[in-house]
């Protein structure tokens, strides 16, 4: 992690006067509240577990002490690394809906490292020192291998399938140098303000070796204090660019990448390709995203429509030719067209910051063309009465989130994944979907 030890961290200074400058703006800028509410909460999670303590995230018996004996000589220097792992796979790993929230787990994996490492420097000597060291190296390591293949496997691969060469080694690159500059802003601001806590001297300072707390506190204030202060290559991707690109590739895999269904109608694929899009004319108004991402997600978006239609079509011509298929008047090619027409639609009430046209004219809309074809009788597997559609707008008198389906297409759970995406996204309030009762 000696790579881009050279780059720039803005407001990170070292000279006598900055770093009383630094002091003054750490006073005036940090929620001295929240900390204390923080440090209130670990020893009450200690003292509730007395006489064994353990802190409340290792899970795991220390020793018999008394509250005075952890106040006198502090939590015993063994540092269980069995469990510091778990954490480490556990909080810091990256599942598929927490895809966008890299950044996130970055910070927890860099904060944890330089936390450990601090302690590490403290409590051990000589070859003990070392193999401590080397532990914490092995198991940091391990843990974000884990984070950065999680992301570059499933993001990575949805770009490159997309006409996007190269994209797994680019974020691949630029995760790893995030995650290299986040420690080394982690280990400088120690350097600085080694009393971050402010435990030393108090009948707190057991809390040293707690590492989840110092953490905790070390995570809080430098979010507060240097909140833009990574500066990396400009052909490296930031860590907005990271979020949107994990939320873009979760939207389409929600609904979307594993869809291989016959009875998928034009109108449905062309509202589910439509709110994709939706979510793409937000991405692009972001200021703070890349112009060189937002062109990429463009080019993803338009590829993965028409490998949509056409992966469909090959479906609907594979059953059609079937050689059991009795009735193979039930498949036929999608109509491009009416799936094109919906997914533009949607997209173009969302460049008119139309919301509500969406959820309450767009897809009635379709669904009312939808039926029109049911009622006609026609003979296609997608236009019969059993379709997704047919439970689209079941229980939707209210806006609630409708348990057991958090993956169906369903009016609910569009609105619900859509107010997601925009507070995620930090996208204008006004982009939010609230209307309380729907029909009366």
């Amino acid at each position: 992690m000696k790579e881009h030890e050279s780059w720039p961290l803005l407001s990170v200074s070292f000279n006598e006067h900055d770093t009383q400058n630094d002091q003054r703006n750490l006073e005036s800028k940090l929620n001295f509240k929240k900390i204390e509410k923080i440090k209130e909460q670990y020893k009450q999670d200690a003292e509730n577990r007395l006489p064994q303590h353990f802190s409340a995230n290792k899970r795991m018996k220390v020793q018999a002490l008394t509250k005075e004996e952890i106040e006198s000589n502090g939590l015993p220097k063994e540092i269980f690394w069995k469990m510091v792992e778990f954490n480490v796979s556990a909080r810091g790993g990256l599942s598929f809906e927490r895809i966008a929230a890299i950044s996130e787990h970055i910070n927890f994996l860099a904060s944890e490292y330089c936390t450990y490492k601090a302690r590490i420097h403290r409590d051990f000597e000589g070859k003990e020192k070392e193999q401590q060291l080397k532990k914490l190296n092995d198991i940091l390591g391990r843990g974000f291998e884990r984070l950065l293949n999680a992301y570059v496997e499933t993001v990575g691969t949805f770009f490159e399938r997309n006409e996007i060469n190269d994209e797994k080694e680019l974020m691949r690159k630029s995760i790893t140098a995030l995650y290299e500059r986040k420690i080394q802003q982690y280990e400088q601001f120690i350097g600085i303000y080694p009393d971050y806590a402010y435990i030393k001297g108090t009948k707190d300072e057991w809390l040293e070796r707690d590492s989840y707390f110092m953490g905790d506190i070390l995570r809080l204030v430098v979010s507060k204090v240097y909140s833009q202060c990574i500066l990396l290559p400009e052909d490296l991707y930031t860590p907005n660019d990271l979020a949107a690109a994990g939320a873009f590739y979760h939207s389409a895999h929600k609904w979307l990448i594993n869809q291989k269904s016959t009875a998928v109608s034009e109108e449905q694929l062309g509202v589910e390709l439509g709110y994709l899009g939706m979510k793409l004319e937000v991405l692009s108004r972001k200021e703070d995203l890349s112009l060189r991402l937002k062109e990429k997600l463009s080019k993803v978006y338009q590829s993965f429509t028409l490998y949509k239609i056409e992966d469909i079509n090959k479906r609907q011509e594979e059953s059609k030719h079937y050689p059991y298929t009795r009735q193979n008047n039930k498949y036929a090619k999608l109509d491009e067209r009416v799936i094109l027409h919906w997914a533009t639609i949607m997209r173009s009430h969302i460049q008119e910051e139309n919301i509500k046209s969406v959820f309450l004219e767009v897809l009635p809309a379709a669904f009312a063309e939808f039926q029109k074809k049911v009622e006609a009788g026609s003979l296609l597997e997608r236009y019969q009465e059993q379709n997704d559609w047919d439970e689209f707008y079941a229980d939707a008198e209210f806006i609630s989130y409708p348990a057991g389906k958090p993956d169906a297409f369903h009016f609910n759970t569009m609105i619900e994944d859509w107010n997601r995406f925009v507070e995620k996204m930090a996208v204008h309030p006004s982009m939010i979907f609230t209307t309380g009762k729907i029909f009366d």
